[in-house]
């Protein structure tokens, strides 16, 4: 018996040498949670002509050498396909250089995203979808110095020519002037011809002075005939002045994105100080496009109206001659000055969508035409 308590002394001396750690059992290492992968200043959206390179820098977070691919959306068979890879470097945040191979020019849009695998201490990613409008699909011969052609709803450009160059923008001033009337005085409301208004330059029609009209009656002698009394009448009716109906356009023109745009008066005679843009003119044509009542001025070819006071009867065409001409054209107005050249702004539906066209600083009425057809086959062949 002692013997058996003096081995067991003796082992527990023993034990008491060796550190506890030797013997006590080895801890299981937890595998290290993934980073979420985040992925940095990724463009969304991009309307490039289909002659360009596009290029994007982002910032993968963790890189560490993962693989980022560039996909595109096959609509056909609803899938994603790989069209470009690209590798990141060893360091724990790095910039990659994203360049979009030429598949986004086969098509008006297309749509990407970029994809990266979990691997390498980071999660999968997905992007959000990154969409690409092709503009200029083709080279076009025209006299204006500056053309647009844009969906109305969308507001994508399907071509452009010297579109953001401000230049004078004649009576297509008055579809600005037009739909702030429409927007705040009611059809029926009685407008006055002052002396103001009908002595402005280049009036059509021979108001007298003191004389009243339906509002509605005088928005077709402006938009149809051009008249540029008219135009000064429904500026005074809507606003008091010229001067403060201009403030109200310039508020408008801002509303509605123009980024190029500045409006002196309501008639769109030449004065310093006053231009727009093909872009912003088809903005604002597309904005007026929206408005019913609008839409059924433009697109009519002949009116007449009697005056309420002294009862004098006006008669007169549009100066859209493609109106009737070309199955589909529903707009919008002309606009020629001095400085402005030869312009218009169209409406052109095709395919059950509108799709707004601008020409401006033509040299010859018939060039504003020609072009405006040009436009219009485009849309034809491309959109």
């Amino acid at each position: 018996m002692k013997r058996i308590l003096s081995a067991a002394i003796i082992v527990t001396m023993i034990l008491s040498l060796y550190p506890a750690a030797v013997f006590a059992q080895e801890e299981i290492q937890e595998p290290e949670e993934p980073k979420a992968t985040r992925v940095g200043g990724l463009m969304l959206e991009t309307t490039k002509p289909a002659s360009s390179v596009i290029k994007d820098t982002i910032t993968v977070t963790p890189a560490r050498g993962r693989a980022v691919a560039l996909q595109l959306y096959d609509s056909k068979t609803k899938a994603w396909q790989t069209k470009r890879e690209f590798v990141t470097g060893s360091e724990e945040k790095e910039k990659l250089v994203l360049t979009y191979p030429k598949d986004w020019t086969k098509t008006n849009r297309s749509v990407w995203r970029i994809f990266i695998d979990a691997g390498n201490g980071g999660t999968a990613y997905k992007s959000k979808k990154i969409e690409i409008k092709t503009r200029n699909r083709k080279t076009l011969k025209l006299s204006a110095k500056s053309a647009i052609i844009m969906e109305k709803n969308s507001g994508q450009i399907f071509y452009g020519k010297s579109m953001d160059t401000p230049r004078a923008n004649a009576s297509t001033t008055k579809i600005m002037t037009s739909i702030l009337a429409l927007e705040n005085k009611e059809w029926d409301s009685k407008v006055k011809l002052s002396k103001n208004a009908i002595k402005t330059p280049y009036t059509t029609l021979a108001y007298k002075a003191g004389d009243t009209a339906k509002m509605g009656h005088i928005l077709y002698a402006a938009l149809l005939l051009s008249d540029n009394g008219s135009a000064t009448a429904l500026a005074e009716h809507t606003a008091g002045s010229e001067r403060a109906f201009a403030s109200m356009m310039n508020e408008k023109a801002e509303e509605l994105g123009c980024e190029n745009t500045h409006f002196v008066n309501p008639h769109g005679l030449d004065e310093n100080d006053h231009y727009s843009t093909a872009r912003d003119l088809a903005l604002i044509g597309s904005y007026a496009m929206n408005n019913s009542q609008f839409r059924k001025i433009v697109k009519t070819k002949k009116y007449s109206f009697r005056t309420l006071k002294k009862k004098k009867l006006y008669s007169f065409e549009t100066t859209n001659k493609l109106l009737g001409e070309i199955a589909g054209v529903a707009g919008v107005k002309t606009g020629t000055t001095e400085n402005a050249g030869c312009c218009f702004v169209g409406a052109y539906r095709h395919k059950g969508k509108y799709y707004i066209t601008a020409v401006l600083g033509a040299k010859k009425n018939a060039q504003r035409w020609e072009d405006t057809k040009t436009l219009i086959r485009y849309i034809k062949t491309y959109v």
